[in-house]
């Protein structure tokens, strides 16, 4: 079976077009994650090592960041933030981080309202119920 040499080169030049239209992405993630995966890390492998006072301060220096390059937080950052704050006695910012959390994430809803009520009693805080 012999093939034409039109056909080669159209079939060259069509593999050529297809792969020419393919571009690669700006960055591989969606998310900014930030400091965000290593202070869990920090927090859990090494107790004592991620003070709720410094990874305020990282997170919150995250957040902005993202804010800056136009990416959204990724899951889990402000409900830990909320945590942090809760740790630290700032009921009000936990309040906020939790809610920030829950408004976009609405699926977490149930899994925030938990651990919201949890960190703040843990601290001998209440909070006002969700409506």
């Amino acid at each position: 079976m012999k093939i034409s040499t039109r056909f080669l080169i159209c079939l060259l030049f069509c593999s050529a077009l297809a792969t020419g239209c393919v571009s690669a992405p700006k960055d591989h993630y969606y998310y900014y994650w930030g400091n965000y995966e290593a202070l869990i890390l920090a927090m859990y492998a090494e107790p004592g090592s991620a003070e709720p006072v410094m990874q305020i301060e990282k997170l919150t220096a995250d957040l902005q960041q993202a804010e800056s390059i136009g990416k959204p937080a990724p899951p889990g950052l402000y409900a830990h933030l909320g945590f942090m704050y809760a740790m630290n006695g700032e009921v009000s910012q936990a309040e906020a981080a939790f809610n920030e959390e829950r408004e976009l994430f609405p699926e977490s809803a149930v899994f925030i309202d938990g651990m919201m009520e949890r960190a703040l009693q843990n601290q001998g805080l209440s909070i006002a119920p969700v409506e």
